[in-house]
């Protein structure tokens, strides 16, 4: 065994206590860095950690940065460096790398070697329990700075501090998995109590539209009945008498129209979701006192119409509740709805200038509860906003356009739940 000299082991071990304190990988060989110069002076030095079973790997970079680091990942068969990475060779030491083979193939990504113009290096695998996790990457700007007791020095610093990072590692992915777990529970529970609250809100609102059918329409349709029997007993009928008759009967017409407009907007599913919201807006200020002005506005280019009528019926739902509530409750003397898209968001905003609702609780009861529970099982964003200190109140509903992949676990967004 070669002779460790005293100050190799002073300096390992303040690369040790540069190690004590640091709970992610990053910082951790960051603070090894410098210790790790006083031994082998370098211009760039660099951490390759092998990730997804060795298929990928990460980069932690310290000093100054390359593209290497600015990917959270990169496949490891086109890492200059995969042969160390693979376990196909003990070390790489290069005098020159611009001009190296090893580190030059097709499909390889070496452009950070040439624009940082990293010539000297010396790359020595790390290792954790007998199994290659990744490699120490040292370089310099000038030609052939390393020999081989340099390889000799970074595999003692490597073999310090691989275990180390090993450790911090696995810690960072079972916080991942545990968060991960744990979104998971929140949502199922947030399904759970979403959809007992919508089908509470559902049966309240039968109750409400057997109520409207038995107090208006039925009631105006036995009145009619009652008329066209004293016509028949009577045995005529002035025109007169056919024209009241006539306008109780589109009375209750329009009446059983806006009744099923509320149970299934057949605008929305005919016109799309502007024309529904516009035609919502002007039916529910319709008979305000005083009158309330509205406006709105689109610049999505339709793309609320390219989702699908889940999403769509949802959105709907919760504008229409933002506009209810603002006729019912807010006072307002104008009410503006705006719809807007970008490549990855699409958004609605319903806009008050009425006393303002004030802080609002998602979990509290009625419409705003709805609006929120809606948006939870949609995945889209709901928040309420003060427009002034005078008041007003801004409802801002968003949602992604594309259901993007999760970038801590690698997969797909849950599917949108059903919502009527």
């Amino acid at each position: 065994m070669a002779e460790v000299s005293p100050r190799l082991v002073d300096r390992l071990l303040a690369i040790s206590r540069a190690l004590a304190g640091h709970i992610d990988p990053g910082s951790a060989f960051r603070a090894t860095a410098i210790e790790i110069g006083t031994l082998i002076p370098h211009d760039h030095i660099d951490l390759a950690v092998l990730t997804l079973d060795g298929r990928m790997h990460a980069c932690y970079e310290a000093g100054f940065h390359t593209s290497w680091s600015e990917l959270a990942q990169h496949p490891v068969e086109g890492s200059p460096i995969r042969c160390v990475l693979w376990g196909q060779t003990p070390y790489l030491l290069s005098d020159n790398a611009l001009v190296d083979d090893r580190f030059h193939f097709e499909g390889a990504f070496d452009e950070p070697i040439y624009a940082a113009k990293l010539r000297s290096r010396i790359i020595v695998p790390l290792r954790a329990r007998g199994t290659v996790i990744g490699a120490l990457n040292i370089s310099r700007h000038d030609i052939g700075c390393y020999t081989q007791a340099d390889v000799q020095v970074a595999q003692q610093c490597a073999d310090l501090i691989g275990p180390y990072i090993f450790a911090l590692i696995q810690t960072e992915e079972a916080r991942r998995a545990m968060l991960a777990e744990s979104d998971a529970r929140n949502h199922a529970e947030l399904l759970r109590v979403g959809a007992s609250q919508l089908t509470e809100g559902m049966e309240r609102e039968r109750r409400r539209m057997a109520m409207d059918l038995h107090d208006q329409t039925l009631g105006d349709l036995a009145r009619i009945a009652r008329q066209v029997s004293a016509f028949r007993s009577r045995g005529v009928a002035r025109a007169a008498q056919l024209a009241d008759l006539e306008q109780e009967i589109a009375g209750c017409l329009a009446e059983l129209r806006h009744i099923v407009d509320d149970m299934r907007p057949s605008v929305l599913e005919l016109f799309g979701l502007r024309d529904a919201v516009e035609a919502h807006l002007n039916r529910s200020v319709a008979r305000a006192k005083p009158p309330i002005a509205v406006r709105i506005a689109d610049s999505s280019d339709g793309s609320a119409d390219t989702m699908s009528e889940t999403l769509r019926t949802a959105l709907y739902r919760i504008v229409q509740e933002a506009i209810n509530n603002a006729v019912r409750h807010a006072g307002p003397g104008r009410i503006d709805v705006r719809l807007s898209s970008t490549d990855s968001v699409f958004q609605v905003v319903v806009t008050d200038d009425g006393h303002g609702c004030g802080a609002v609780d998602p979990a509290a009861q009625g419409g705003i509860g709805h609006m929120h529970t809606r948006a939870a099982l949609v995945g889209a964003r709901l928040r309420f906003e003060p427009v002034s200190r005078k008041g007003g109140t801004r409802v801002v509903i968003e949602i992604d356009r594309a259901a993007p992949r999760n970038a801590k676990t690698g997969s797909a967004e849950r599917p949108v739940a059903e919502v009527v």
